[in-house]
């Protein structure tokens, strides 16, 4: 019930939002009664670069200096410009709607609005306004800028308008309404905007009244992001001058980057803290940080505020924005490939904010032709994405409450074990003085017990039947002990090229394993090896094999000899194979083994580097290398250990030897893979006869 009612407080508020929406969309359709939009076939401008140019001056010389407008879309768009925009456009009264007429330039970030209307004269000027000055220059009480203009029916004007954002980005939507449609239209904008407006409050309240509650760092970082984010949507929306600060021209102008770098920053903080990247992903966190030093030092770029470092600013946090919105999905998608599953909000809440940024960066671009969703489409991504994370910072607490249980139920197992554990070695001690024979039993089949508990462990730790076919469909595996736990092994992993997310760029890796010895000891090491690969995969997703090999041996050498001036004969031998799945490229570095490939015509052999991983005689000097072989479809990989070319068995006791194995391989390589395996299980069975198995048996072989 609990879960129910905090999934309908969030909830609610959208679905009030969308039927408002649905309901009132039809008004802000690009054509409707009341309003006539002036298209880009209308409009002509110059770019003033010094700031010199004045009215007169630019209507002496029209024809020579005026140019029609760039790019593509129907409304003015000159990016992030910091210099005079010129306008010249005509307004037929015969066809606008007819009444009391309202010129509207759809944009409140402009710092100078200069308005003339021309006549044969010259140019008249009939307002200046903008951000530079006070909001009660405006000659109409609104957030953007509206100018009251009359026709007659078959009157046609010329204006002149000049407009400059100081470096952000510079739109001129230009439009003339009839007060009716405008009162209109401003009654949809005001309901759309304070839905948002009061989804946004709300969600600020409730997670400050989670921090007060529970002192948890991501809430208090997601506070500062929707506080930042409530004032940022209130300076672009030209709220913040209209109500907040109408007389200083000063916060008018720095608002827009300051608060969106303070939310940005304070997104990146919230992020980090979430995601647990400094425990999933040091290095990316330490990269993040690096991340917020620039935006701080673009807050100070935007508080100096001068002609030079303002357009600086507003471009940077746009670059930073943009790279951020991007970056933290495949790093989300990576924590949430380790387990971590309250990231999965906060992977859905990014995608749809990245959906509608790129969405009104093609409204901006003319790509997408809908007013409605140039004009509130990134509100409704923000919402969106201000909705999932409030979910993502609820099912983390919710996962902290999970997590408290089971280390409960945990801590309860344990103590019950341990109270069995106790309960059986005093039964056992008590048993000794009784029955010396009975104690010894019991004490062989506790052994027997633990090395049995080992091979689950074991078992555990190798790739289930399920992972191996997940990332190799086509493939069998072979893998016998010669006692209960086996000295070898082999693992399987994922990972991305040069870091780009997709299935095309995806790596599979594979490696076997044969580690000194077999049995209890050799099972300690060949945990080891599997652990230093997972490791090393997720410390370095990139390095190649033989840079994974060189890393392994290094660790097991730090880890072998402890003790100062003393080493371990202990180690193994290795096979570490990549393949690129859009290239079908194989990269494979080898100590001490061979691997067969079949090619479609023959069995070809890679041999490795006659070196093993561990403690050797063998110079040092002797590195690891990476060996490359393009594959084809349909190529079969085959890596073994030796334990099946060194059974003895046959008429002759004989072992079967790497020749033999070859052979074997050849002539059943028209089978399916599954037929492979039962095959070559089924010769072994045979080969063997009742001879011992002398060592441990691992082979796998992977059609690509």
């Amino acid at each position: 019930m609990r879960k129910l009612l905090l999934s309908a407080v969030f909830i609610v508020p959208v679905i009030l939002m969308a039927v408002a929406l649905l309901r009132y969309g039809k008004t802000m359709q690009p054509v409707s009664q009341g309003r006539t939009h002036i298209g880009r076939e209308n409009i002509t401008y110059h770019e003033d670069r010094s700031g010199n140019l004045n009215a007169q001056e630019l209507f002496n010389h029209q024809s020579e200096l005026l140019i029609p407008l760039p790019g593509t879309g129907d409304d003015p768009n000159f990016g992030f410009n910091p210099h005079d925009i010129w306008l010249r456009f005509q307004v037929k009264g015969s066809e606008i709607p007819w009444g009391t007429e309202i010129l509207q330039i759809n944009n409140p970030l402009l710092n100078e609005v200069e308005l003339y209307e021309v006549t044969d004269h010259g140019p008249v000027m009939m307002s200046l306004t903008g951000d530079n000055h006070f909001f009660s220059t405006r000659p109409i009480d609104h957030r953007t800028f509206r100018f009251p203009v009359s026709f007659e029916q078959r009157e046609t004007k010329t204006f002149f308008v000049k407009i400059n954002a100081g470096g952000e980005q510079l739109l001129a939507p230009l439009s003339v309404w009839t007060k009716p449609a405008l009162a209109e239209k401003d009654a949809l904008d005001n309901l759309v905007r304070g839905c948002y407006f009061g989804l946004v409050i709300f969600v600020l309240l409730f997670t400050l009244f989670l921090y007060l509650r529970l002192r948890e760092q991501s809430s208090l970082y997601y506070v500062h992001y929707n506080l930042n984010l409530l004032l940022l949507q209130l300076s672009l929306g030209g709220y913040a001058f209209q109500f907040i600060w109408p007389n200083n021209s000063y916060l008018a102008n720095i608002s827009t980057p300051v608060f969106a770098s303070l939310s940005i920053l304070a997104l990146l903080k919230f992020s980090q803290v979430f995601l647990q990247l400094r425990e999933h992903f040091p290095r990316i966190h330490k990269g993040l940080n690096f991340v917020g030093y620039v935006i701080m030092f673009n807050i100070g770029l935007s508080l100096i505020g001068t002609k030079e470092t303002f357009p600086l600013s507003v471009l940077l946090i746009n670059i930073i924005a943009l790279v951020i919105n991007f970056a933290i999905i495949p790093v989300t998608v990576m924590v949430l490939r380790k387990g971590y599953k309250p990231a999965k909000f906060f992977l859905i809440g990014f995608i749809t904010l990245v959906i509608t940024v790129f969405g009104f960066i093609a409204t901006n671009l003319g790509l997408i032709r809908n007013e409605f969703y140039a004009e509130y489409g990134l509100l409704i991504g923000s919402a969106a994405e201000t909705i999932l994370l409030s979910f993502a910072v609820v099912d983390k607490f919710h996962s902290f409450k999970d997590q408290a249980l089971q280390s409960l139920k945990e801590l309860n197992r344990i103590e019950r074990e341990q109270n069995e554990v106790l309960e059986r070695t005093v039964n056992a001690r008590t048993e000794e003085i009784l029955l010396q024979k009975t104690e010894l039993e019991n004490q062989k089949e506790e052994i027997l017990s633990s090395i049995r508990y080992a091979e689950r462990i074991q078992r555990n730790l190798l790739p289930t039947e399920e992972d191996m076919k997940s990332i190799f469909p086509d493939s069998f595996v072979i893998y016998k002990p010669k006692d209960i736990v086996s000295g070898d092994f082999y693992w399987v992993g994922k990972s991305k090229l040069n870091g780009v997310v997709g299935p095309a760029h995806e790596v599979s890796l594979f490696a076997t394993g044969d580690c000194t010895g077999h049995g209890v000891p050799g099972a300690m090491v060949s945990v080891m090896g599997c652990n230093l690969l997972r490791e090393i995969l997720q410390q370095h997703p990139e390095a190649m094999p033989h840079e994974m090999l060189e890393e392994i041996d290094s660790r097991m050498k730090q880890t072998m000899s402890l003790q100062e001036g003393r080493n371990t004969s202990d180690g193994m031998d290795m096979a570490l194979f990549a393949i690129q799945h859009d290239t079908l490229e194989l990269r494979v570095a080898a100590a001490n083994h061979t691997i067969f490939i079949w090619n479609g015509d023959d069995m070809i052999s890679i041999k490795g580097t006659n070196r093993p991983i561990g403690y050797s005689p063998i110079s040092e000097s002797t590195p690891f290398k990476t060996t490359h072989h393009q594959l084809k479809k349909g190529d079969i990989i085959y890596a073994f250990t030796d334990g099946f070319a060194d059974q003895f068995g046959g008429e002759s006791n004989k072992k079967l030897k790497l020749s033999g194995l070859r052979n074997l391989l050849r002539e059943n390589i028209h089978l399916s893979m599954t037929e492979q395996r039962d095959r070559l299980l089924a010769f072994l069975h045979t080969w063997q006869g009742n001879q011992e198995q002398i060592d441990d048996i691992s082979l796998i072989g992977i059609r690509v």
